[in-house]
């Protein structure tokens, strides 16, 4: 699995973050200025207003020529430099200058949570990991509650490979919404993603993808998802069916692997509708389904009758059928005999159609209800189970951030 959500800060953060830092001087600040610096800022101030950077990097070269400045003095000349770097777009310089802002021992204490934020996020743009990591534990400790700031702190634990850190302050951020009440927030979530591959925690990178995949509703993460479940260590042929199943239910992107093994599946199974389904998506690699379905189709109304005589083993294999043909109420009905009769050789098969075929049909309280008698099965069949309900959940209430909606089940 790979994910990589970890990028340069955007200059429009920069921008953002310099402006609440670089005070300018001003009448408020002139009394704790020399007076040699504080004229030569407002040189500096007039002419970055005017566009003119070259006669505002001229001024704060006076400023720093200034004799007998105080840490205060350099303070503010680093601050101001800041500014005048960023509009020039001289991140390096701009880094510096904030790196030398941060570092000093005359921050105003309002001003250090901003010249903190600024230095963090130029140090990680720049890649001074060492610094940046620095700034990102003070910063931690005044609290701040801005995502800019929270992301930036994520942003250099995780190049710092300081991933507890970035763990407990991305899950810190997660509780912080639960408890406001806002939805998951998905750059939070896909940090967190990104943090479990580096650590190459398999485990804990798919139940951050399954978070993902039941608050977005996104393809791509359905697809990811549906991708690592279906290539999981000793999966059992009928869960490979479940997943195909997910695959266009939920509107995912399949790859020709996932399509073909979905369809040479269904073929082997006599499941001849979802191996029709696969084929239409480009399935290859097995006998064209539709002489078989066609003929079994013919009989379909006899079997469902000699259901009622067959035991729970037969029925739910009837009901995987009755599925694969779109053929949803035949199917639920089907599935709730198996579930009344004894011989079934899998518990798992009729509660998992049964509400397959329920949310087909748009009752999503009875498929979630029905899924939830899905219990044992294989070592893929709680995760399958999970990403059906996630399903019925977002069929039932669309994700508001979801960019894309999900197919209807495939018929």
């Amino acid at each position: 699995m790979s994910s990589n959500s970890f990028r340069a800060p955007l200059k429009a953060a920069l921008f953002a973050a310099v402006a609440s830092v670089a005070l300018m001087a001003s009448p408020a600040f002139a009394a704790s200025l020399t007076r040699g610096v504080n004229n030569a800022l407002a040189e500096a101030q007039k002419a970055t207003n005017a566009g003119d950077l070259a006669a505002a990097g001229a001024a704060l070269d006076k400023a720093r020529a200034v004799s007998g400045k105080t840490d205060y003095d350099d303070y503010m000349i680093n601050s101001v430099a800041v500014t005048v770097a960023v509009k020039g777009q001289n991140l390096a310089a701009a880094a510096t200058a904030a790196e030398a802002a941060a570092d000093s021992p005359a921050i105003p204490e309002d001003q250090k949570a901003a010249t903190l934020r600024t230095a963090l996020i130029l140090a990680n743009n720049q890649k001074h990991f060492d610094k940046s990591v620095v700034y990102a534990k003070a910063l931690a400790a005044t609290n701040p509650t801005d995502q800019t700031s929270q992301t930036a702190i994520i942003q250099a634990y995780y190049f710092a490979k300081d991933y507890p850190d970035a763990t407990a302050a991305i899950q810190k951020r997660l509780d912080a919404d639960k408890a406001a009440g806002k939805p998951v927030d998905r750059q939070t979530l896909q940090m967190m993603l990104d943090i479990k591959v580096a650590q190459k925690d398999e485990a804990g990178a798919e139940e951050v993808l399954e978070q993902l995949v039941a608050a977005y509703n996104d393809p791509a993460d359905w697809t990811q998802m549906i991708d690592v479940a279906i290539s999981s260590k000793g999966i059992r042929d009928v869960e490979v069916i479940w997943l195909g199943r997910l695959l266009f239910a939920s509107g995912a992107k399949p790859s020709q692997q996932d399509v073909n093994l979905f369809g040479s599946t269904a073929s082997r199974l006599t499941f001849f509708g979802d191996a029709q389904i696969a084929q239409q998506h480009g399935g290859t690699g097995y006998p064209d389904p539709s002489p078989r379905a066609d003929a079994d189709k013919k009989t379909i109304q006899a079997q469902i009758a000699a259901a009622q005589k067959q035991n729970g083993n037969y029925s739910a294999k009837l009901s995987e059928a009755l599925y694969s043909y779109g053929m949803y109420p035949e199917a639920e009905t089907v599935a709730k005999l198996a579930m009344t009769k004894g011989g079934a050789t899998d518990s798992t098969e009729a509660p998992m159609v049964l509400g397959q075929s329920l949310l087909a049909q748009g009752k999503y309280d009875d498929a979630i209800a029905a899924f939830g008698q899905v219990q044992g099965g294989g070592p893929a069949t709680a995760r399958i189970t999970r990403l059906w309900v996630a399903l019925a959940n977002i069929k039932k209430n669309p994700p508001a951030a979801a960019g894309t909606a999900a197919a209807a089940p495939a018929k």
